[in-house]
């Protein structure tokens, strides 16, 4: 009977590394959310650059914590090409405009708590706990993500590592 039930742990814990690996950028290239000004915009605009997604709230004490080393890390990489982008999982964005202004945010952000929560369930994160960030390199490949307080060390490994990784060869970047 142990011999069994290991055996179930053991497929369980197999299938939920092989699903993590399965994660891609595809959803995330599909997605879109509106803009502070109501305006929607597609996520598609991300493809074929090295970027760095963070999905925040307002409320949320990490994410308060977070955002200076995202904003500090933006102005450093921004000559380098990495774009940034806050994805704030709610709906009111006058509270989101108001909190962005307080917080310096440098990176554009868009709001949309449902549309968040679900990308964020499609990209790996199944319990949608926040923040949530993610690099990618310039061919989509996710090179790091983080569930929780992404430190500025992490980040600037996980953004290293972005630029190393080779230009997409043709990428249709519209």
């Amino acid at each position: 009977m142990k011999k069994m039930i290991f055996l179930l742990l053991a497929l369980c814990l197999a299938h939920g590394v092989q699903a993590a690996d399965e994660v891609s950028s595809t959803h995330l290239y599909q997605a879109d959310f509106n803009d502070l000004t109501g305006q929607p915009r597609a996520l598609k605009q991300f493809k074929g650059k090295v970027a760095v997604i963070n999905f925040w709230a307002t409320w949320c004490p990490p994410c308060r914590k977070e955002i200076p080393d995202l904003v500090e890390a933006q102005e450093l990489y921004r000559e380098r090409g990495v774009v940034f982008l806050g994805i704030a999982v709610e709906d009111n964005s006058e509270l989101v405009q108001e909190f962005a202004r307080a917080y310096n945010i440098n990176y554009p952000l868009v709001t949309g708590k449902e549309k968040g929560i679900a990308l964020m369930q499609k990209l790996g994160n199944q319990m949608a706990g926040l923040p949530f960030t993610l690099v990618l390199d310039a061919q989509g490949k996710i090179v790091d993500t983080r569930r929780g307080l992404m430190s500025a060390a992490r980040l600037e490994k996980a953004l290293q590592a972005a630029l190393a990784s080779p230009e997409p060869s043709g990428a249709d970047t519209r």
